[in-house]
């Protein structure tokens, strides 16, 4: 019904805001690949997606049932139940965003144990326990009034007990869980769900099913991790279906397992009676029993111990897997690499020539568009009430000229040079040509000798009238400075107070005097 199929779907692809990375398992009506969240600054995450099958029969109840499982295992928030973190849908294709479990099923462990001889008898009452957790979790699941809705997994089985490399178990696939609560058609009267070989009796007669159901599975499961083998298997399917549905209890396990602790075989067995009402009422029960027949299993740090024995198990497949998707990853980010996103930046480097008329877009990287020269705009031209201001600016600098000679020269205690211009105006020589037309300022210490005879005097009064003749030089040219702006060039009337306070340190950059080829003040 999509367009995008599961069957097309390769690493690589995108699903929503996921990047398949590796196939890692594959039912009879699903797909589960390891998968990557890309978000935002670099920010990664490794899930797993769940996908159906392209060819699943009855592909519409298919979905319905995928929408009551993410629906349903997003609620449950437990550390021994994988956790269903979103449903999304990419071209008309449903898939589930699950907690990456860095582990192997049960059902690995399980064969790989007995190539060892089985697993050591704390470390299989231990999972058996987590999953103990992981389970009453799902059956407290309650609605928005408080009211519980009797969850039902249905499906307990070594497929579906994750363990991962750190020692914790973790319960998964809700997808044919039962809610007594809801009527939702999905499950007719009569049908079956499940594995056979790990159901209750009354789950294979089709009868009303409650949490003792998957306490019964769970008993298979503890019988089977702790002896290797399992109560109930015939020779062929009906066989064993038969075996479980007979009023016939499952056989002593000391029969066999001399050594096996009586204690802990009355809780199998209890697990595993036919009749609902003899079993354990609860999986907290079921855990309470296996604290007590095995005390040392259920320590807080017996995490650690599971934990030393998978390495001991996968160390190698566990190093391989990891390998295996970093180098998916690798691969997907050199085909995203290889053919990128056409884009042009908007942000550019700017470089301005030494004499201001012309300026260099440098795009940024990634940018498509080659540097380009840019001629830069012509200075405008100062407009008429600018200059008039000028020109009255420069004869009131002209007339505080004049007013200060009269006033004669300046105290001998006196710090300051006793010209009328100030020594700042000696820069403007390094500035422009105008400058050198104004006579050298006489030195200080000249001004500072003390007037001691007649004579002194004579010249002091000559002196003053070469000051007065400076002066008026002074005014004229700082008159005559801002009408040269009205024409292009590097003299603006910026320059011209220069007489009334003193210039800034003469500086070599061409923008400190000719901002006009930029088009006005920055």
């Amino acid at each position: 019904m999509s367009d995008l199929k599961s069957s097309s779907l390769q690493v690589g692809s995108i699903l929503g805001r996921y990047e398949l990375l590796l196939p890692i398992a594959k039912g009879g009506m699903a797909q589960v690949w390891a998968a990557r969240l890309r978000g935002t600054r670099g920010f990664q995450k490794l899930v797993a997606i769940k996908t159906i099958l392209a060819d699943v029969m009855d592909n519409t109840r298919m979905e319905q049932m995928f929408l009551e499982e993410a629906t349903l295992a997003s609620q449950i928030h437990h550390p021994n139940v994988v956790q269903t973190q979103e449903l999304g849908e990419q071209e008309g294709t449903l898939y589930l965003a699950m907690e990456w479990v860095d582990g192997e099923p049960l059902s690995q462990v399980m064969a790989r144990a007995a190539e060892r001889g089985g697993l050591p008898l704390p470390i299989a009452v231990n999972l058996i326990a987590q999953a103990c957790q992981g389970l009453q979790a799902a059956h407290d699941l309650r609605d928005e009034s408080g009211e519980r809705l009797g969850v039902v997994h249905r499906d307990v089985s070594p497929q579906n007990l994750l363990i991962s490399y750190s020692g914790t178990a973790k319960l998964v696939d809700f997808g044919i869980a039962k809610v007594a609560a809801r009527s939702t058609g999905l499950t007719q009267a009569g049908e079956v769900k499940g594995k056979f070989a790990y159901m209750a009796p009354e789950q294979v007669r089709g009868q009303v099913i409650d949490a003792r159901t998957d306490l019964f599975s769970l008993g298979i499961l503890l019988y089977s991790v702790t002896t290797g083998k399992h109560p109930f298997r015939g020779s062929h399917t009906g066989e064993t279906l038969q075996n479980i549905c007979s009023a016939t209890p499952a056989g002593s396990i000391r029969a066999f397992l001399p050594d096996y602790p009586p204690e802990l075989e009355a809780v199998v067995l209890k697990a595993l009676q036919k009749q609902p009402d003899d079993r354990f009422s609860s999986a907290h029960e079921l855990l309470a029993a296996l604290d007590a027949a095995v005390p040392a299993a259920l320590a807080p740090s017996f995490d650690a111990e599971v934990a030393d024995y998978m390495g001991k198990l996968f160390g190698a497949k566990a190093s391989e897997r990891r390998a295996a998707i970093r180098n998916a990853q690798n691969e997907v980010d050199r085909q995203r690499h290889e053919s990128p996103a056409s884009s042009v930046g908007t942000l550019r480097a700017i470089s301005i020539s030494q004499d201001g008329s012309q300026i260099s877009l440098t795009p940024t990287p990634g940018s498509s568009s080659a540097p380009r020269l840019v001629e830069a705009a012509p200075p405008p031209a100062p407009s008429r009430r600018l200059g008039i201001a000028s020109v009255a600016g420069a004869a009131v600098v002209a007339i505080v000229a004049v007013f200060q000679l009269a006033r004669g020269p300046a105290p001998a205690a006196s710090s300051v040079a006793s010209s009328p211009v100030p020594r700042d105006m000696a820069t403007l020589e390094q500035l422009h040509p105008l400058a050198s037309a104004l006579p050298a300022a006489p030195s200080a210490a000249a001004s500072a000798a003390p007037a001691s005879s007649a004579d002194d005097e004579a010249t002091a009064d000559v002196r003053s009238s070469k000051k007065a003749t400076r002066a008026n030089r002074v005014a004229g040219a700082a008159v005559k400075a801002p009408l040269a702006a009205a024409t292009p060039g590097p003299v603006t009337a910026e320059a011209t107070p220069a007489a009334a306070k003193p210039a800034p340190a003469p500086t070599t950059s061409v923008n400190a005097w000719d901002r006009g080829a930029f088009g006005g003040r920055h």
